[in-house]
């Protein structure tokens, strides 16, 4: 096996572990907790697959971007959820009903809103591409779908005292393999970073990020830590789903692969100062 591949199955391998850690703790009924409180659910839908990929191609068209990075912004825009929001959103106040049902909920919407979004928006900016279900469905797979059902199957054998403590020793142990393989893509794809950086780039994916962060606290109803981990919800997106697909319909062009890094990077630096304004808020 390539370097490249071990390290494509060991950032999997990462998510797929703090998806089960997370579901360890859950109860199944927290799966449609968005279904339930079908208000919340449509607040959150406008924000993240409405609101913000509107905002994105605006953005696209007020900057002279290269085409790469219209591409990763565009689809970033109509990505769910990444696995490790979570640890950001719990920090942030939020509960867990609504932090496991905003990543379900985000999970399936997104599969249906992909691949009909970015063909649309794409014809409304310099890109238009058809994009493969399957290239959207199979990170969401191996990444949320299958660890979240695993992991209520083995939190209601294993109990909920030591559902807890496994939890936490398999969420460290894929905090650390997750940052290792990270820091290790980081220095492969810097040189390629390095090229898009540039003719307003920087002052895109930081607009796109704000308006997330904007968008999702507007949207997030009356419960200000529900506000807040909707907000990160808006702004930060799956990079997982986002490679896929990227290399699914755009195949050949490293560059945009190495353009979804950037607002990775942007999105650490910008949650920072906005959890410790949260928390702030909350005191």
């Amino acid at each position: 096996m390539s370097p490249v591949a071990v390290l494509k199955v060991s950032i999997m391998l990462s998510a797929f572990l703090y998806v089960f850690a997370l579901a360890l703790r859950a109860r199944a009924g927290d799966l449609a907790h968005l279904f339930r409180r079908w208000r919340a659910g449509l607040r959150a839908f406008a924000a993240m697959f409405l609101v913000v990929p509107a905002i994105t191609v605006a953005v696209v068209a007020a900057f002279d971007l290269k085409p790469e990075v219209e591409v990763a912004l565009l689809v970033l825009s109509l990505s769910p959820v990444p696995p490790m929001l979570p640890a950001k959103q719990l920090q942030a106040g939020a509960g867990g009903s609504y932090i496991v049902g905003l990543l379900v909920a985000a999970a399936l919407a997104s599969l249906l809103v992909m691949p009909l979004g970015l063909h649309l928006l794409g014809h409304l900016s310099r890109v238009a591409r058809e994009v493969p279900v399957t290239s959207v469905a199979l990170p969401l797979a191996t990444t949320v779908v299958a660890p979240m059902l695993l992991g209520l199957a083995a939190g209601r054998l294993l109990g909920d005292a030591r559902a807890t403590a496994v939890a936490a020793v398999v969420g460290r142990f894929a905090l650390v393999l997750l940052l290792g393989c990270a820091a290790v893509l980081l220095l492969a794809m810097a040189p390629d970073m390095q090229r898009l950086l540039g003719g307003g780039t920087l002052a895109a994916v930081l607009a796109m990020i704000l308006a997330g962060l904007v968008t999702g606290y507007l949207l997030g109803g009356p419960v200000k830590e529900h506000r807040a981990a909707l907000a990160l919800a808006a702004a930060t997106r799956h990079p997982g789903v986002a490679l896929g697909v990227v290399a699914a319909a755009f195949p050949g062009q490293r560059l945009a692969l190495a353009a979804v890094l950037i607002p990775v990077v942007l999105n650490v630096l910008v949650g920072i100062p906005f959890l410790r304004l949260v928390r702030r808020v909350r005191a």
